[in-house]
């Protein structure tokens, strides 16, 4: 697919996710949900802390995987994690800059590319299956406490079992290494040899750097995995928060369903660029299966979507007073060669921006 395509597919992907939050707001009732968003008030403020504390744990964790290179300033970790948030919200039709490569792009100055990008790979992989166990866990702990429709159920644990299989293809391809894959590939097809051979010493200085993080302290890359997994279950407590200052019971299997349902649902439906609709639709759907009226889950949704978008504005904020720009995906590393950067030809992961 050419970059004409790629764009128009996204335009109208972001279009029906916006058609579809429109739909949403129109069946509900807009006084109601406007009712219920100024009902959120001072609370919307905290909202705003705990997702920065869990980008705070996010950071941590990328810190601890990024030491087993050089290390990088803390601050700059946070910011750029900040930043990618914010960029993913801004601009989710860009082909130009996505949200890991941000982070690249930003720590940068104090960790060279061919560091940086398999620091955020490895990263995300750790975040993913954090995520993973995150889901899994909630799931089971709302099966086994709530009434769950059987199709929601069956729905859930195939979100679940794909994946289960992207990660260990992620952990496969990173622990074998991407320089015999594709040098097998480019012998079946030639008109890839080339830009294999073009590429060959970035390639391999891929994989070793990626074996030197898999060969990072096992007890470090435990902490990693703990500051992920405790990161979504700050996301749990932004529900707990929003449904009590809604004016209604909180009770912990009833908050837990409805999170890892909006993260089941934005994975599923990844396409969608910034989940628009498709993640305030999950809000309203999981409310509504554990007994809140459409209007709450709905609020909770566009509230969490405020949220975001304040980041957004911190991102810009930042973006003007700093010194780095976020520039297009083509960039260069020390040795002149040219990487892409682009947000879609990251590897995937769960959820990208899941809270």
């Amino acid at each position: 697919m050419n970059n004409k395509k790629k764009k128009l597919t996204r335009i109208t992907l972001t279009f029906l996710g916006f058609l579809l939050l429109a739909f949403l707001i129109h069946r509900v009732g807009p006084g109601e949900v406007w009712d219920n968003i100024r009902q959120v008030g001072y609370y919307f403020v905290f909202t705003c802390f705990i997702a920065l504390g869990w980008i705070f744990l996010q950071s941590v964790a990328w810190a601890i995987v990024q030491s087993a290179f050089q290390p990088v300033p803390f601050g700059l970790l946070l910011k750029a994690r900040i930043m990618a948030d914010g960029v993913t919200t801004l601009v989710p039709m860009s082909a130009n800059v996505g949200g890991e490569a941000a982070r690249a792009i930003i720590i940068r100055k104090y960790c060279p590319l061919r560091e940086g990008i398999p620091g955020i790979l490895f990263d995300k992989t750790v975040e993913s299956f954090a995520s993973l166990v995150f889901l899994t866990t909630g799931l089971f702990i709302s099966i086994a406490h709530l009434k769950i429709p059987e199709k929601y159920k069956t729905s859930a644990l195939i979100v679940l079992v794909s994946i289960t299989v992207v990660i260990i293809v992620m952990i496969i391809l990173q622990l074998k290494g991407i320089y015999g894959i594709l040098n097998r590939l480019a012998r079946i097809f030639p008109r890839g040899r080339q830009w294999f051979l073009e590429k060959e010493e970035v390639l391999r200085q891929f994989d070793l750097n990626m074996r030197t993080l898999f060969g990072h302290s096992r007890l470090k890359l435990a902490a990693a995995f703990v500051m992920h997994f405790a990161a979504r279950w700050l996301g749990v407590l932004e529900v707990y928060v929003l449904v009590k200052a809604l004016g209604w019971p909180a009770p912990a299997n009833k908050v837990i369903y409805m999170s890892v349902f909006v993260v089941i649902v934005n994975t599923a439906f990844f396409l969608i660029p910034g989940q628009w609709g498709a993640a305030e639709g999950a809000s309203l759907l999981a409310a509504t299966t554990v007994g809140y009226p459409a209007a709450v889950g709905l609020s909770i949704g566009l509230v969490r979507r405020a949220r975001k978008l304040v980041y957004a504005l911190i991102t810009v904020v930042l973006t003007l007073s700093g010194k780095q720009k976020l520039k297009p995906s083509a960039v260069r590393t020390e040795n002149g060669e040219k990487l892409n950067l682009a947000a879609e030809d990251t590897p995937a992961s769960i959820d990208r921006y899941p809270q």
